[in-house]
């Protein structure tokens, strides 16, 4: 430790410990430290450098990246935990230590990267990016190196999206290297979608509420990532998201091709490119690249001159991403197999309405009521205990399924039997003016046109989406633990049944029946092709055979979001007795396969993973609690 670092640390003493120099800049210099107030907890801590304190406008871009960030509390943006100053008077910020790769240097590293997975990253940052903007904060610098990727250190976890249906990668396909530098979590060679992106460096961000810093003329940013109202000199009073729409689409242009459409060996070229030129196509960049035309006019619409005319929020430039890139995957033949007859599952009519359930086993009757609030049927789950996580004998166990330990339910709970419907979410929406989620799509074929299909599960939901609604529902998200329990039923198998009798799964939620652990080994790059080529789907709850406590679609259908967040290695420290999960993270947990998983990911102690603002179209919930408890 230098003698400036040690008179650092000496001034910071009474809240951190100083542990190393992470990196080091114009304005100062950041830390990992703990946190000794908070169990030592591990920080980034910026220091501003002593020599800038009397210069008024590093001091305000200092203060105000925490006063931006520290507003913005969204799992897609770097969190603050606080700024000070240490005892000499030196200003700091302690926020998230986050263990991973900038996109500058996973760009560095690997070059362009798959457009499946600059879909992932854009949808990622466009979340966090709209956490902000709804607060009226606009970035102002977004580029590679303030967008930063971290990834688990268990890479044996299901990505929700993986049991759900839009990812392509599984756990155990990916191979992996050591990091530059020793310890933390490792960054993947090959692509992968297992990884939460975070924007961070909101140092010049603009609070649209204040104009008190505003220079007319004034010009912010990294040149070659400024969107046109900043290169012509737009006051930052009149600058909205369509400002970082732009840059966000010059960092995913640079994703595909390699390289920033402009470039310049001065900063005004770069200002008179941005004002004056044209983003040149794909192909006369890097002929021959592949993209898929779609593709590229979305990149391109984020990029017009006029921001009138491109997106007006990064969610629709990066659902437009996201639509394209799922359209355009290639198309093989298929891999169907021809089922049974009695297992052929035909597709359902869009305007049919199941009006009543399939009656549960004799043996399995339970108390039920119907909650008024949502008109949903819940059943009384009571106390009770069983063995949690992986299975006696279930082979396909991934680690955090591990170890196997018995827990108690002390109490018990109410729990929906089946998926939230349509129609409640409808009166949910109309209730509390909250908007319908979009509309579930496969490769531009609809899954509910219009939503009109009020007997399928919602989907497309948040974590958040899906707690607002239980709240109003006067019920809670369920526990994983008392998820399982209810799953279980008193079952000690990896499934409560026979796969096909209890869940709709990717093998039988189509026309006919298919192999589908089969086509992933042959063809994991094309296996949504498959699943949407044989009109695979989602289903109208109840249809299958329920549970001995009287539960339909715990496997299967839809992936549920459950209450607790998420921790691979929480199975080793787990409370036995009415365990709750972690206090705090970056993931909530899922569970339960859905109609395009494959039997591996459709299993009862299968626990998946998702940032809490991912959606997708087989990611759904049911609520619980004590909804009838009084």
């Amino acid at each position: 430790m230098t003698e400036i670092d040690a008179q650092l640390a000496l001034n910071l003493s009474r809240r951190f410990r100083l542990i190393r120099q992470l990196g080091a800049g114009g304005m100062g210099a950041v830390y990992l430290a703990e946190q000794i107030a908070v169990g030592n907890r591990p920080v980034a801590l910026k220091v501003l450098s002593r020599k800038l304190l009397d210069d008024p406008e590093f001091l305000l871009r200092f203060q105000n990246e925490a006063a931006s960030t520290g507003r913005i509390h969204h799992a897609n943006v770097v969190t603050i935990y606080e700024s000070g100053q240490a005892d000499d008077g030196t200003p700091y910020i302690s926020m998230e230590f986050l263990e991973g790769e900038s996109l500058r240097q996973a760009l560095a590293r690997r070059g362009a990267l798959p457009v499946t997975e600059v879909a992932e990253i854009l949808q990622q940052a466009a979340r966090g990016l709209n956490a902000a903007h709804k607060l009226g904060i606009i970035h102002r610098d977004l580029k590679p190196d303030n967008i930063f990727l971290t990834y688990p250190d268990d890479e044996s976890v299901a990505p929700v999206s993986l049991v759900s249906g839009v990812r392509w990668a599984p756990p155990e396909s990916r191979n992996r290297t050591p990091p530059a530098q020793g310890g933390g979590a490792v960054a993947p060679t090959s692509p992968s979608t297992n990884f939460v992106v975070k924007i961070v460096d909101f140092g010049i961000a603009k609070l649209r509420e204040s104009g008190a810093h505003t220079q007319t003329g004034m010009v912010l940013g990294t040149p070659a990532y400024m969107s046109f109202e900043q290169a012509s000199g737009m006051r930052s009073d009149e600058l909205d998201a369509r400002s970082d729409v732009y840059s966000l689409g010059v960092v995913v242009y640079e994703m595909l091709n390699g390289r920033t459409p402009f470039h310049s060996e001065t900063p005004l070229g770069y200002l008179r490119k941005h004002m004056m030129e044209e983003p040149p196509p794909f192909r006369a960049v890097v002929p021959g690249l592949g993209v898929p035309p779609a593709v590229e006019r979305a990149v391109m619409k984020a990029l017009v001159k006029d921001r009138d005319q491109r997106y007006t929020s990064a969610l629709d430039f990066a659902r437009e991403m996201t639509s394209a890139t799922q359209a355009s995957l290639p198309l093989p033949s298929p891999l169907i197999l021809s089922p049974p007859a009695a297992e052929v599952s035909e597709p359902l009519e869009s305007t049919k309405i199941v009006r009543t359930l399939k009656q549960p086993p004799p043996d399995s009757k339970r108390e039920g009521k119907v909650n008024p609030k949502d008109g949903l049927n819940y059943v009384w789950i009571p106390p009770g205990t069983f063995m949690m996580g992986c299975s006696p004998g279930d082979t396909e166990c991934l680690d955090n399924e591990k170890p196997p330990h018995q827990v108690t339910i002390t109490k018990g709970f109410w729990l929906g039997q089946t998926e939230v419907t349509v129609g409640a979410y409808k009166r949910f929406a109309g209730a509390t003016g909250r908007q319908m989620p979009p509309e579930p799509v496969l490769e531009e074929r609809a899954l509910n046109p219009g939503w009109g299909n009020e007997a399928m599960p919602i989907v497309n939901v948040t974590w958040d989406d899906a707690q607002a609604y239980c709240v109003w529902a006067d019920g809670r998200l369920p526990t994983e633990a008392e998820w399982e329990y209810a799953a279980r039923a008193g079952s000690t198998a990896a499934r409560y049944g026979p796969l096909d009798e209890i869940a709709w799964y990717a093998d039988n939620s189509g026309r006919q029946r298919l192999d589908s652990a089969r086509i992933w080994d042959a063809h994991k790059s094309n296996y949504l092709w498959h699943i949407n080529n044989n009109g695979n789907s989602l289903h109208e709850v109840g249809l299958k055979r329920a549970n001995d406590f009287g539960l339909y679609d715990m496997l299967g259908n839809v992936v549920m979001w459950v209450n607790d967040w998420y921790d691979e290695k929480y199975y080793k420290i787990i409370p036995s007795q009415d365990p709750t999960g972690p206090t705090t993270g970056a993931l909530r947990v899922a569970r339960g396969g859905s109609w395009v998983s494959y039997p591996k990911y459709v299993r009862v102690s299968c626990r998946s993973s998702a940032v809490p603002a991912y959606w997708d179209n087989g990611l759904g919930f049911r609520c619980g609690g004590e909804v009838f408890a009084s």
